[in-house]
């Protein structure tokens, strides 16, 4: 990735003038870094996942996202030392090069695929507003702000083709939502709960969506749209140092990722009848985790190590 001005960048995603949040909705206490700064990598630091994982490079500040526009293609994005979007896809053989998409950006993105070739990118902007980018199969849109304040981050799902539920965690540790009914953005709803991280949200099958966030005592949490209500939050337990990831390779198959306290990927997955694990899947991760589905019954996951370098490794589920 290469270094770009502040002066390149400044007007891709000017900050807007914003009411001031009420101090009174603050979190009591100042929240955890969710993404903090590591040393310089080392052979020890990564003893498994860089030797069978595959490196696929780039230079991350926060975290990665991952989203699949077709069968057997990747699309991964990150943000680099510039605070810009970079953007990497698997075409089905090869891996292309980093593609700066653009913007400016404090968290890590989100990105979900709506349909063939469509590609829809979230981030935070420097005014904590959720922004908004979208691969129409041929050209990249411009960054619209969709409003809202975000502690964390965004996370971002598709229930339907032309559907898009994003989510982020307002002032007050509470999750909100914002929806594209194919025609228009919806206003922001606050669906509750109290969360110290990035959610993460995925659809396993028309009209359903699942959520998942770490609450104030680091153990993910499960909320989910059954296509009239929201139903949970049900408590998975786990110890995460970061946040979740979800994906779903096959219908009522769910699989979450953490990152533990020794740095290590763990997996949990419900099989439509129960949930199984914590998992050890071994790595070393310094951001929350990212997880999709290119092909049935396959999740590839992807995780920034040490070296802030993003690595990728996938699983087969529900054989």
């Amino acid at each position: 990735m290469s270094q770009t001005t502040t002066e390149q960048i400044s007007h891709e995603m000017p900050p807007l003038e914003m009411e001031i949040p009420d101090v009174s909705l603050r979190m009591p206490y100042p929240p955890p870094t969710p993404y903090p700064m590591m040393g310089a990598a080392s052979t020890e630091d990564m003893p498994r996942f860089a030797m069978d994982g595959e490196k696929l490079g780039g230079y991350s500040q926060y975290g990665i996202a991952a989203t699949s526009g077709a069968e057997n293609r990747l699309d991964v994005l990150t943000i680099g030392k510039d605070s810009a979007v970079y953007y990497k896809r698997w075409n089905g053989s090869i891996w292309s090069d980093w593609e700066r998409l653009g913007g400016y950006c404090i968290s890590a993105p989100a990105a979900v695929s709506r349909g063939e070739n469509r590609l829809d990118i979230f981030a935070i902007g420097g005014d904590r507003s959720v922004y908004y980018k979208s691969w129409d199969g041929s050209t990249w849109s411009d960054w619209l702000n969709l409003g809202g304040y975000s502690q964390y981050g965004v996370a971002a799902a598709s229930g339907g083709e032309n559907q898009l539920d994003v989510f982020i965690v307002n002032w007050d540790g509470a999750i909100y939502q914002k929806s594209w009914d194919g025609s228009i953005w919806g206003n922001w709803e606050r669906l509750g709960g109290y969360c110290i991280s990035t959610p993460a949200a995925v659809s396993w099958g028309l009209n359903r969506i699942d959520t998942f966030a770490l609450g104030s005592d680091r153990a993910v949490y499960h909320k989910y749209w059954n296509g009239s209500n929201w139903v949970g939050g049900e408590k998975l337990g786990g110890y995460s140092q970061y946040g979740v990831a979800a994906a779903s390779g096959m219908e009522n198959r769910l699989d979450i990722y953490i990152i533990a306290r020794n740095g290590a990927v763990y997996q949990k997955y419900w099989d439509g009848s129960n949930w199984i694990g914590w998992n050890n899947l071994g790595g070393y991760s310094i951001a929350a985790p990212a997880a999709v589905t290119s092909a049935p019954k396959r999740v590839d996951t992807f995780v920034l190590g040490s070296d802030r370098a993003v690595y990728h490794k996938w699983y087969g589920v529900g054989n």
